[in-house]
């Protein structure tokens, strides 16, 4: 059964929260599993310098043995089936969500990982809704996680736009609403 962990947001600061988000994402993953960082919801092209940072930290912090790689676009199938872990960075959720797009098997993969995790961009994508925050509406995600999410609950730099907010609370109802504030993170199963 896959593990899914949702973030809410701003997991390059070095705190605690933080930390113990890393050490679930490897939290029953074999020696030497291979974790696949996905940096699509980025606005950069380039994700080196800050794939580099991110790996460093995640292989100080598990103590454990594993591989970390960067997703790309051409490649990005090949490596899903290959990881043991996947994980969906921040930045614009729309972005993501068209770039997923194009991998129709992509859920199917996904469900048969170890562990999937997502911050912001990427805990709206493996969710069901997510509202919209520099922009109004509610979006809907890949649903993996059938819950209506809200990341940077409360959040004094990036707060969701209050109207999408209240509109995905009137949105399914019967789906829990799980709102994390920075640095926040759940696990689902």
């Amino acid at each position: 059964m896959t593990k899914f962990i949702l973030h809410g947001g701003f997991e390059r600061e070095d705190n605690e929260l933080n930390r113990t988000f890393y050490q679930e994402i490897v939290s029953g993953l074999p020696e030497n599993a291979i974790i696949l960082l996905v940096y699509f919801a980025s606005e950069y092209d380039d994700h080196r310098e800050a794939f580099e940072d991110q790996k460093k930290r995640i292989i100080e912090i598990v103590n454990k043995s594993v591989t970390v790689e960067l997703a790309t676009k051409e490649d990005f199938t090949e490596q899903v089936l290959r990881a043991d872990a996947v994980h969906f960075r921040g930045g614009h959720t729309p972005k993501l969500l068209a770039q997923l797009a194009k991998y129709p098997e992509l859920k199917s993969l996904l469900k048969k990982k170890l562990t999937v995790s997502g911050s912001s961009a990427g805990a709206y994508a493996l969710a069901k809704y997510g509202p919209g925050h520099s922009e109004k509406g509610i979006r809907e995600g890949l649903g993996l996680v059938p819950v209506r999410v809200v990341c940077h609950y409360e959040s004094e730099t990036m707060p969701p736009n209050a109207e999408s907010y209240a509109e995905l609370v009137n949105t399914a109802p019967e789906l829990e609403l799980v709102q994390l504030r920075d640095f926040e993170w759940r696990v689902f199963n």
